[in-house]
């Protein structure tokens, strides 16, 4: 794969594994589709999207999305493991990387997100003339990443730049540290960290609705519109 196409330094990378909580959770319908496909869609209209997916799933997500942009999840040790197996094969500046089951991303905060980083390293966000009016925001050069953090950070909805997640990720798989929280854990120095309270968010998203996941039956009921 090449990650240059589009002359784009950011690619969007979405994991989909095994689920033990809703089976098949990514293909469950959800505002009349797909869940995965609802925050996929989203995330296409800004960027490349390359899926990161499971061998069980890989036929039926081949058959969905029609395209090569799809890696096959050979480490199956979670969302680590993902991201690690997509910096591994991409050549992509930044890697923008969401859960699968996120059906309410918003492309103004990830816009807003982006920004974070130094602008003048990226070629090519769509529409980004769109975010040009955001005031008090950081002029941030050289830095690993972008998270958001409530009581937690939320590696899920996160911004990493890829030859930090090879240098990082393979010593935490190496020693058997499974969480991709360690990424930013270990080095909080070299984020940019955006508190969810942050009122820049809330102009696109007041209740921050964008983090709500669906990870249980319960959740999926009660998130539907």
């Amino acid at each position: 794969m090449n990650c240059d196409e589009g002359n784009s330094s950011i690619f969007a990378v979405m994991p989909i594994g095994k689920s033990t909580r809703i089976k098949e959770k990514p293909f469950v319908k959800f505002n009349g589709k797909f869940l995965f496909l609802n925050g996929y869609e989203i995330l296409s209209k800004i960027f490349p999207v390359f899926v990161v997916c499971h061998t069980d799933a890989e036929e039926k997500i081949r058959e969905i999305l029609k395209d090569d942009n799809i890696i096959i999840d050979t480490l199956n040790i979670g969302p680590l493991g993902a991201l690690y197996l997509a910096a591994k094969g991409m050549t992509c500046d930044y890697i923008f990387f969401v859960g699968c089951d996120m059906p309410f991303l918003n492309s103004g905060i990830i816009k807003f997100m982006c920004e974070q980083i130094n602008v003048s390293n990226i070629k090519d966000i769509k529409d980004i003339k769109d975010i040009k009016d955001i005031k008090d925001i950081k002029d941030i050069k050289d830095i690993k990443g972008v998270v958001l953090k409530r009581e937690k950070f939320e590696p899920l909805h996160a911004l990493y730049e890829r030859k930090f997640v090879l240098e990082t990720a393979s010593e935490l798989i190496k020693n058997n540290e499974g969480k991709i929280s360690s990424i930013i854990e270990k080095n909080t120095d070299k984020f940019n960290i955006i508190d969810i309270n942050n009122c820049n968010l809330k102009k696109f998203d007041p209740e921050i609705k964008f983090l709500n996941d669906i990870d249980t039956d319960d959740d999926l009921k009660r998130q539907k519109q």
